[in-house]
């Protein structure tokens, strides 16, 4: 509310007011030196979506801490409250996880371009979730899987169906995904997100599922073997036995998965 004595924010939470505080900021000219006249009016507002998020893409072109934390400030201005913050892919492994040190020592660094290489460590990582819940947006990380998996098997090709050196796609992806029918691989990602939950109080966790092509897996024989144990009906179903494990361990933890449409 604005009137002759002044500007008044109300709201019945303390995010609300940081709402209205993000409105009058953009009711401001924001030329350096302009004379700042806001009429008289009174503004009632709430949102139309309880959860308002945008995407973030660190894996493909790494950014900074400082580069992230812009965006956040970003999204503050705008009213977003969720930053799904995808962390893993081919071009890159971007969070850093204490038991697996190789998924970032290797697969920080498998892109061939400059903008390509990096990483967070623990510590970064929780310095940025906290930068963003003062900000009332809560962080969504993503972890690949089975899909987008090549920078984890440069590091760790045991966990692909062949256990093979991997290709690093400069774009797209390829048919080197995580294996399904090894349960060392299941474990791992069940590890991986030991790790995950322990950092991001976020209620959810996404686990992509997208873009994930099955030619290995018609070829691999622990698949072949995951298929017929499980009574499914092809590799297509096998992902979504995949995917219902890592949900369902999710659930154990008091978390919930996001996958993309593909699941």
């Amino acid at each position: 509310k604005v009137t002759g004595d002044g500007i008044t924010i109300t709201a019945p939470t303390e995010a609300g007011v940081f709402y209205g505080i993000q409105s009058l900021r953009k009711s401001l000219p924001v030329a350096i030196g302009a004379e700042i006249a806001l009429p008289a009016v009174e503004i009632k507002d709430a949102p139309r979506f309880a959860y308002r998020g945008a995407h973030f893409d660190t894996s493909r072109h790494f950014f900074t801490v400082d580069e992230v934390k812009t965006y956040i400030d970003m999204l503050a201005l705008h009213n977003i409250n969720r930053f799904h913050w995808h962390l893993t892919e081919g071009l890159g492994w971007r969070i850093e996880i204490k038991q697996y040190p190789h998924l970032t020592r290797t697969g920080g660094s498998v892109g061939k371009g400059e903008e390509q290489q990096g990483f967070y460590t623990q510590e970064e990582i929780r310095d940025i979730i906290e930068y963003a819940r003062q900000r009332n947006i809560t962080i969504v990380p993503e972890i690949d899987m089975p899909g987008h998996a090549e920078a984890a098997l440069s590091a760790y090709p045991e966990l692909g169906c062949f256990g093979l050196p991997v290709e690093i796609p400069q774009s797209g992806f390829t048919q080197n995904i995580f294996c399904a029918g090894k349960d060392g691989t299941l474990r791992f990602l069940k590890n991986v997100l030991d790790e995950v939950c322990a950092l991001f109080p976020s209620p959810y966790i996404h686990l992509g599922g997208d873009e994930a092509p099955k030619g290995n897996w018609d070829q691999c024989p622990d698949c072949r073997k995951r298929i017929t144990t499980e009574g499914l009906k092809d590799s297509h179903d096998l992902q979504l036995w995949f995917s219902a494990q890592m949900a369902n361990y999710l659930k154990s933890k008091g978390r919930k998965a996001i996958f993309w449409g593909d699941v």
